[in-house]
């Protein structure tokens, strides 16, 4: 893209229409699943932060979130939307809009911003593990209930609740692209905790480890669940269900969520998310 995005804080009412049809354009969602247009003003005017992407005067984008406060973590920035248009995504716009809302929670003074995400939906492990460098000890099942929109619709909504530590060491590595190199780790058949085979296109679990005791393990997902979800349904729900089992175990063993990893292997992309013990 050869024009400048800017980003900005929302401030007049009279843009926040423009929230909803973004709602509808990235995540196909029916007026029900809406979060209306008066909430997310109600939040920004209490305390909280909206942030928008612009293409010249064209809102593309934006970044929404407000101050939650519960034990262990205190005082916090809640981000629930992070969301692009269906055109303009791929291009490093959700990444530089969640440095925006870091750098809007630093100012007024927040160390940790808190979100939830699909632990099957790749894009977002990449983002918000690999790239932003959030970590996870927390895995909830059946999180928002039954949703109707088109990414989770006959789906249970298991989520990650992720922490932003803003300003620790391991974000500011990840930040500045120093990740660990976790090759060995999924080159070693020791440290999966879920054995996969190839069959037709799609990738299916032929065994779960839940007795793994290695310092770092990888945990493989679909690159793409969406095609499970619209061409093999019983498949993406088994992925679900087993899924589920191996991050609950190795939370309770104390291992914490660190990376997620992408591998391209010939045709095919391969992804692991990364849990190392603590």
């Amino acid at each position: 893209m050869t024009k400048e995005i800017q980003y900005r804080e929302l401030s007049d009412f009279s843009e926040y229409f423009i929230l909803e049809n973004i709602q509808r354009d990235v995540w196909n969602v029916p007026d029900v699943e809406l979060v209306p247009k008066r909430l997310i003003y109600a939040t920004r005017k209490s305390g909280g932060v909206v942030i928008g992407a612009y293409l010249e005067e064209e809102l593309i984008g934006y970044v929404w979130g407000w101050i939650g406060n519960k034990d262990p973590f205190g005082v916090f920035v809640y981000s629930h939307h992070n969301a692009v248009r269906k055109k303009f995504q791929n291009l490093g716009i959700g990444f530089q809009l969640k440095l925006e809302q870091r750098k809007w929670a630093i100012k007024q003074g927040y160390s940790l911003v808190n979100w939830t995400f699909d632990p099957l939906q790749s894009k977002n492990g990449y983002l918000n593990i690999h790239k932003l460098g959030a970590t996870c000890i927390s895995y909830n099942i059946k999180y928002w209930g039954e949703m109707k929109d088109a990414l989770n619709v006959g789906m249970e909504t298991d989520r990650l609740y992720c922490n932003w530590y803003l300003d620790s060491d391991h974000v500011n590595s990840y930040l500045q692209q120093k990740q660990r190199d976790f090759t060995s780790v999924i080159d070693n058949d020791d440290n999966q905790v879920l054995i996969t085979e190839k069959k037709e296109n799609f990738i299916h679990i032929v065994d779960v480890k839940l007795e793994r005791s290695k310092s770092v393990l990888a945990l493989e997902i679909p690159s793409n669940i969406a095609d499970y979800m619209a061409n093999n349904k019983a498949l993406a729900i088994d992925w679900r269900i087993k899924s589920r089992t191996v991050f609950i175990e190795y939370f309770k063993k104390g291992y914490k969520l660190i990376d997620f990893v992408l591998r391209k292997e010939k045709n095919s992309l391969r992804c692991f998310h990364i849990l190392e013990e603590q």
